[in-house]
C-alpha cells in the first residue's frame, strides 16, 4: 500500500527509484562485461573454464539484487570461498537459475490492458480534434488524463527492468542450497580443505555489516561477533536506517549507496581472482606470499585453488589485512560516477514529474475562463506536493547515510560493540555513546521520511479525489468554472459562446499539451528501454 502511495503520490519518486535501478544495472554490465571478456581469454580459461559462468552469475545476481537489502562479509571466510571456491560453481548456478525463474516477464494480459487503456486516450484527443475543437468537457477531461500519462512509461520501464515476482525470492536463491567453505588453518594437505553449510558471505540483511577480526589463538582465523550486537537503537521507537530496510524496487532509491558498496567490493575481489588466474598463482594451504605458488596444468581447479581459509582470501584479496568490508561507503570514497546517476535520475524524475503534469496545468489554466482555478490550481498542488515527497525521501537517505556511517565508524575501532548498550550524552565504557549531535541528525533521517510518505498519501488520496471531481461534476460548478480562486471579484463564465467559436482558443493550446504528454511518454520509455536491453550499450 505504502508503494502504491508513493508512486501516485509521486510520479517523481517511482521515477527517481527505476531510474536508479536502470542506471544501476548498466554500471554492472559494463563492469562485469569486461572481466568477462579476461574470464574466456586464454590465459585464464584454459585454467579455469567455467570461471567465466561464475562471473555472469555473479553479474545476473548484483542486477535483480536491488530490491533487497543486501550484505557482504569474510565470516568464517564465506566471501572468499563463494568467489574462489570451485566447488561453489554448482551453488552460483543455482542462485542464477532460481532468479531467473522467479523474474516477473512481461504478461500479455498486462500488455493488453496498458494498449487499450493508450488506445482509448489517443480516440479522445482524435475526437477532441476532429469534432470536439472548442468543447471546454473535453479540454477539461484531456487536463485531467494528462495527470495520470506518466503510468504508462514508468509501467512498461519497471517491465522491461524486470524486478522479483515475490519479496523473498532473492533471499531463497541465496539460502536455497549449501556452499561450500574453505577451513580455517591449520589444514592437512591431505586434505579436505573445504566444509559445506549455509552461506553467510551474501545476505539479505540491513544495518552494518559484521567485521571478522582475527582470534587471540589462531592468526589466520575469521571470526565475528554476533549480529545481535549490530542492532542500532532507535530514535524515539523509529529505525533510524530508514528506508533502506524496506525491500521492493520503489525503495531502490534508498539503497544506491549501499547496493554500490557491495557491488564495488565484490566487482573487485572477483577481478583479482582473475588477474591471480591470468598469472597462474594457486591458493595451497600453508602459502603466505601474496604471488603464491605455480599453477599446475596437470591438476584440476579444484587441486590448484584448494586453500585453507586463509590463502583463499588473500587471493581474492579479501585477506584481514586489507581494508575492512564496510556496508556504508565513506563519503569521500563514493566516486563520481554514483553521484552522476543520482543526478540524471533527478533530471529524469523532474522531466516525467512535471512533463506529465505540467500539460494538464497549462490546458487547464488557459481553458476559458483562464486563470487559477480548481482543476489548475488542484493540478499544480499535485505536481509540487508530488515533487515535495521526492525531495523529503531523497534528503532522508542522505541523513540516514550520514547518521550510520558514525556508528561505522566506531564499529570500524571496535569491531565487537555491541550497540545495544547505547546511551545518550553520557559515559558508557560498554556501548556507544550517541552525541546530541548524533542524536538530532537521527532524529532528521527518521522524521523526513515519515513527513515524506505523509505527503505522499495525501496527494496520492488528492490525485484520486480530483478525478472524482472532475468526473462527478462537481467543478463544473460556479466557484469552479469562473475560477474564483484566481480571478475574485473578476471572475466570469461562457454562456453564450458555442464550440465553433471557442475552437480558435483552444486548438493550439490542447494540441501543444497533449503532444508534449506523449513526446514525454516516448522518450522517457525510450531512455528507459535503451538502459534495460541486456548488452545493447556494454556488448555484453
Amino acid at each position: 500500500m505504502m508503494s502504491f502511495c508513493l508512486s501516485v503520490g509521486s510520479p517523481a519518486m517511482i521515477t527517481y527509484s527505476l531510474t536508479l535501478t536502470i542506471l544501476n544495472r548498466y554500471w554492472v554490465r559494463e563492469r562485469f562485461h569486461k572481466l568477462s571478456v579476461k574470464a574466456q581469454s586464454r590465459t585464464v580459461h584454459d585454467r579455469y573454464a567455467e570461471y567465466s559462468n561464475r562471473v555472469r552469475a555473479i553479474q545476473y545476481l548484483l542486477q535483480e539484487a536491488q530490491q533487497v537489502p543486501l550484505r557482504a562479509s569474510q565470516e568464517k571466510g564465506w566471501l572468499s570461498s563463494l568467489l574462489v571456491a570451485p566447488k561453489n560453481q554448482a551453488w552460483w548456478r543455482n542462485v542464477q537459475r532460481r532468479l531467473r525463474r522467479t523474474r516477473r516477464g512481461v504478461a500479455f494480459s498486462l500488455v493488453a490492458q496498458i494498449l487499450a487503456a493508450a488506445i482509448a486516450w489517443l480516440f479522445t484527443v482524435s475526437s477532441s480534434f476532429v469534432t470536439s475543437t472548442g468543447d471546454i468537457v473535453v479540454a477539461n477531461q484531456l487536463s485531467s488524463g494528462s495527470l495520470w500519462m506518466w503510468l504508462i512509461p514508468i509501467i512498461w520501464g519497471w517491465v522491461t527492468v524486470g524486478t522479483q515476482a515475490s519479496a523473498d525470492s532473492i533471499n531463497e536463491a541465496l539460502r536455497a542450497g549449501d556452499a561450500y567453505r574453505a577451513k580455517e588453518p591449520p589444514v592437512s594437505d591431505e586434505g579436505p580443505f573445504t566444509e559445506k553449510g549455509e552461506q553467510l558471505g551474501i545476505v539479505v540483511r540491513t544495518g552494518l555489516a559484521l567485521q571478522p577480526h582475527r582470534a587471540a589463538t589462531n592468526e589466520a582465523a575469521f571470526e565475528a561477533p554476533p549480529v545481535t550486537n549490530l542492532e542500532l537503537p532507535s530514535w524515539c521507537g523509529a529505525d533510524v536506517i530508514g528506508d533502506e530496510r524496506l525491500e521492493g524496487p520503489i525503495f531502490n532509491y534508498a539503497r544506491v549507496f549501499t547496493w554500490w558498496q557491495l557491488a564495488r567490493t565484490i566487482e573487485s575481489a572477483t577481478a583479482t581472482t582473475l588477474a591471480a588466474l591470468a598469472d597462474g598463482r594457486t591458493c595451497k594451504p600453508g602459502v603466505d606470499k601474496p604471488d603464491g605458488s605455480l599453477w599446475n596444468s596437470n591438476k584440476r581447479p579444484e587441486e590448484n585453488l584448494a586453500g585453507d581459509s586463509y590463502t583463499t582470501a588473500r587471493y581474492c584479496g579479501l585477506d584481514l589485512g586489507r581494508a575492512p568490508i564496510m556496508a556504508y561507503p565513506e563519503w569521500s570514497e563514493i566516486a563520481a560516477e554514483v553521484w552522476k546517476r543520482i543526478f540524471v535520475a533527478a533530471v529524469f524524475a523532474i522531466f516525467v514529474q512535471w512533463g506529465t503534469t505540467g500539460p494538464g496545468i497549462l490546458i487547464a489554466y488557459y481553458t476559458p475562463t483562464r486563470g487559477i482555478g480548481c482543476r489548475s490550481g488542484g493540478y499544480a498542488l499535485y505536481g509540487g506536493l508530488g515533487a515535495a515527497v521526492w525531495i523529503l525521501l531523497t534528503a532522508s537517505m542522505l541523513f540516514s547515510h550520514a547518521a550510520l556511517l558514525r556508528y561505522q565508524r566506531q564499529q570500524r575501532e571496535a569491531p565487537s560493540m555491541d550497540f545495544r548498550k547505547n546511551t545518550t550524552g553520557s559515559r558508557s565504557l560498554q556501548g556507544y555513546v550517541r552525541t546530541w549531535g548524533h542524536s538530532a541528525l537521527c532524529g532528521t533521517a527518521v522524521l523526513t521520511p515519515v513527513l515524506g510518505k505523509l505527503v505522499a498519501v495525501l496527494n496520492a488520496c488528492w490525485l484520486v479525489l480530483s478525478s472524482l471531481l472532475e468526473y462527478t461534476g462537481v467543478y463544473d460548478r460556479c466557484y469552479c468554472e469562473g475560477n474564483q480562486l484566481g480571478l475574485g471579484e473578476k471572475g466570469w463564465v461562457v454562456l453564450f459562446k458555442t464550440d465553433a467559436e471557442l475552437a480558435q482558443f483552444a486548438t493550439t493550446l490542447r494540441a501543444g499539451g497533449v503532444a508534449m504528454s506523449i513526446i514525454v511518454c516516448l522518450i522517457t520509455y525510450f531512455f528507459f528501454c535503451l538502459g534495460s536491453r541486456k548488452g545493447y550499450l556494454s556488448g555484453a
